[in-house]
Order: C-alpha cells, then sequence, then structure tokens
C-alpha cells in the first residue's frame, strides 16, 4: 500500500468536510477535476446529507466538485463503492506476475463513462485503490 501523505490543503479540505458533515474522513484526494472524500464506513449517508445538502455545502465552500465514497478494508466492497453509480455487476480480483489487478463488470450502458474521459475514472480507482489496498491494477469489464 502507498502511504497516505495529506497536504495543507487536503488538510484543511478534510477539517471542513468534517465540520460540515460530522463523517469522520479516511482519505481526501485533491485532483484537478473534483475532491474526494473518502468516509469512514457506515457514514456515507451522514457525510452525504439529505437530498446531498452537506456535498453541496462543502462544493460551494471549497469552490469545487466533490465525490464522496464510503471506506471499507476489504478490496472487492471498496471497488463497489468506488463504481457504485455505475451498477456494478461483478467484481474479480486476481494476481498476474506478482500484482494484484481488480476487474469491475458493470452495465453494459455505462461503461464508457465507468472508464470515464481518457481513463479518468480508472486512474482515479486506481489511485484509491493503491492507497486502500494491495491491489494495483484497476480494470472495467
Amino acid at each position: 500500500m502507498e502511504e497516505i501523505k495529506f497536504t495543507e490543503k487536503t488538510l484543511r479540505y478534510l477539517s471542513l468536510f468534517e465540520d460540515v458533515t460530522g463523517a469522520k474522513v479516511i482519505d481526501c484526494i485533491d485532483i484537478p477535476e473534483k475532491v474526494i472524500f473518502l468516509v469512514k464506513k457506515g457514514e456515507i449517508e451522514k457525510a452525504i446529507g439529505k437530498g446531498g445538502k452537506n456535498v453541496t455545502s462543502v462544493s460551494s465552500k471549497i469552490g469545487r466538485n466533490v465525490h464522496v465514497i464510503e471506506h471499507c478494508e476489504d478490496p472487492e466492497q471498496l471497488l463497489n463503492n468506488i463504481f457504485y453509480s455505475y451498477g456494478v455487476q461483478n467484481i474479480g480480483i486476481i494476481e498476474k506476475n506478482g500484482v494484484q489487478h481488480g476487474t469491475v463488470e458493470v452495465k453494459p450502458e455505462n461503461k464508457a463513462r465507468a472508464i470515464g474521459k481518457k481513463g479518468r475514472n480508472l486512474s482515479i480507482a486506481r489511485m484509491i485503490m493503491m492507497r486502500h489496498s494491495h491491489i494495483s491494477s484497476v480494470s472495467i469489464a
């Protein structure tokens, strides 16, 4: 697993998110498109808030898009949580040449969106998985 390091900026985001939502943040990833918060298992509803009000509030305060994912120690469940909105149908984890690889099967009509423009969503998923599991490769089927 990769070591998780926070910058001054991500620490500010993390603190603000916890203050607004009351949810415990496990990780905060700042990428150009958005800020991703991984929240403690069981706290996703608290983090999002009724009708998404907490996410909207944090998003407006930091002036960035916000995405919330529920953390889980189980790599299969974490992959499911990352790709949840794309209609996950199956998840498989195999080892190839000493590398742990996760394959996520989503509804066929959501495959392109799950991969993202220029593979952006796959890159994000790989980053999260490398920080929170021994999986270092992710693909969409």
